[in-house]
């Protein structure tokens, strides 16, 4: 069997959440698998899992649900300079491991030891879905898409290939080095049977959206809230714990999901026949444009201006049979697709693998 050494993002519990499964399915499958993560990741995947490091990783910084571009950039600057240093370090800690293929879940410094090594390395994420769909982006939008498409393409540069993930895929013809799959869920969201008992969760990506509470009060909903770092009722509100072992229990017992546009949460909550409406954070792209194809395939709905929100409300809730209908029959899991795609690479590179390389399903049978 082959060692791989897979690299996870420090900011979204998408990105933990996802390594988390494709690291436990790799190792059922007999691989050896060093998990280096960053930041949040590292404390989420370290009591889960073993073999997690970790290593320095970057940061958002957001205020009133909006991200500040200053903040976050002088927050990653003395990270940024020690870059050298830092992917040093990770030469020397490969060279220990000695892995035969790096998967990289939009992580910036494992692909450039990589590189420095000759070890081919794969990324798997949804980020990289973004660089091949071709929205109608409002003018105000331009300068988002175009900065998050630059990140996303300077972050990785030189794979063999990118495993994308996302409930929404292009029509045009892409790269024979994309491969883009349905999205990769948990096994505690596999094993759970939906119910609607009358309540809607609330989550958000940050706690600065604190108007949040005062835009919930004037709604006729009772809302299990999962967003500041407090508990207890306040009228048709309830607080809960962030970080809450029921969460993803609460979801699937919800008639519907109120949320940012993070993609984990929006994937999740569409393969348990949840609706969602999508409040994005300002300033980032990659939320927005999961609320618009959200929207787009009648999935959900978008709102972008928080003053709208009791009205855009209104009018989703009238629709929710509708949105309930369009999300039967859809094909919203990927993980058994994602493994085969990981291992192909794995097969190729390995060379006490002398099986002949299968052909990953990458579409539905």
């Amino acid at each position: 069997m082959a060692r791989i050494v897979y690299s996870c993002c420090g900011e979204g519990q998408g990105h933990s959440s996802r390594t988390l499964t494709m690291v436990r399915a790799l190792r059922r499958q007999g691989h050896e698998v060093l998990v280096l993560a960053a930041r949040k990741a590292f404390e989420v995947l370290h009591p889960k899992t073993e073999s997690v490091e970790e290593i320095p990783g970057l940061l958002i910084v957001y205020k009133n649900n909006q991200v500040q571009p200053l903040s976050t950039l002088r927050g990653n600057w003395p990270m940024m300079r020690d870059k050298k240093k830092i992917v040093s370090r990770l030469v020397t800690r490969l060279k220990e491991f000695r892995p035969d293929l790096a998967v990289v879940d939009f992580e910036p410094f494992l692909p450039l030891a990589a590189k420095q090594m000759n070890l081919p390395w794969i990324s798997i994420d949804h980020q990289h879905v973004i660089p091949h769909m071709s929205p109608k982006v409002p003018m105000a939008k331009w300068i988002e898409q175009l900065s998050c498409a630059f990140v996303i393409l300077q972050t990785h540069v030189g794979e063999h290939a990118n495993l994308v993930t996302s409930f929404y895929q292009p029509d045009e013809p892409h790269p024979a080095d994309v491969h883009f799959l349905p999205p990769i869920l948990r096994d505690e969201v596999l094993k759970l049977k939906p119910e609607n008992t009358g309540h809607v969760v609330v989550y958000q990506t940050s706690t600065s959206f604190t108007r949040l509470p005062e835009l919930l009060k004037t709604l006729p909903y009772r809302f299990h809230i999962y967003a500041f770092d407090q508990t207890g009722t306040d009228d048709n509100l309830t607080y809960f714990p962030r970080k809450n072992e029921g969460f993803i229990e609460d979801v699937a017992k919800a008639d519907w999901i109120f949320t940012n546009g993070g993609y984990t949460l929006m994937s999740e909550s569409l393969f348990l026949n949840k609706p969602v409406f999508s409040v994005p954070v300002q300033g980032q792209f990659e939320q927005w444009i999961n609320g618009y194809y959200l929207e787009k395939l009648g999935y959900g709905m978008m709102c972008t201006n928080p003053q709208e929100i009791p009205a855009r409300l209104t009018s989703f809730v009238q629709q929710l049979d509708t949105y309930r209908g369009n999300l039967k029959g859809k094909d919203f899991f990927g993980n058994e697709r994602a493994i085969k795609s990981i291992l192909r690479y794995v097969d190729q590179h390995d060379p006490r693998m002398d099986k002949p390389i299968p052909e990953p399903a990458l579409k539905p049978a």
